[in-house]
């Protein structure tokens, strides 16, 4: 069965990067705990600070799909959909 990768760009105003960064940070934490996580990461542009990307792997859509109703991913999101422009997420499978 092959694995499942997630990516989701975002904006972020200076203003705000700091308070992201702290929730992305317990989102990130709380998340690698999970049955079926493999990696999750937020990556950030070196030129534009502002600039996110949040990677993840997952071993199935299942697992994928049980993330986004736990606790903190919901309230999280809640919270992190004030103060971002998020893309829609990106979600691949892989090929070869």
């Amino acid at each position: 069965m092959s694995t499942i990768r997630v990516l989701v760009g975002s904006t972020v105003k200076s203003e705000n990067l700091a308070e992201v960064l702290d929730l992305y940070d317990e989102l990130v934490r709380e998340t690698r705990r999970e049955d079926g996580c493999i990696s999750y990461e937020l990556l950030q542009r070196t030129d534009e600070p502002g600039e996110l990307m949040l990677v993840e792997e997952w071993q199935s859509q299942a697992h994928l799909d049980a993330h986004t109703h736990t606790e903190h991913f919901v309230r999280l999101v809640a919270a992190l959909d004030r103060l971002e422009q998020a893309a829609p997420a990106m979600i691949l499978s892989k090929v070869l």
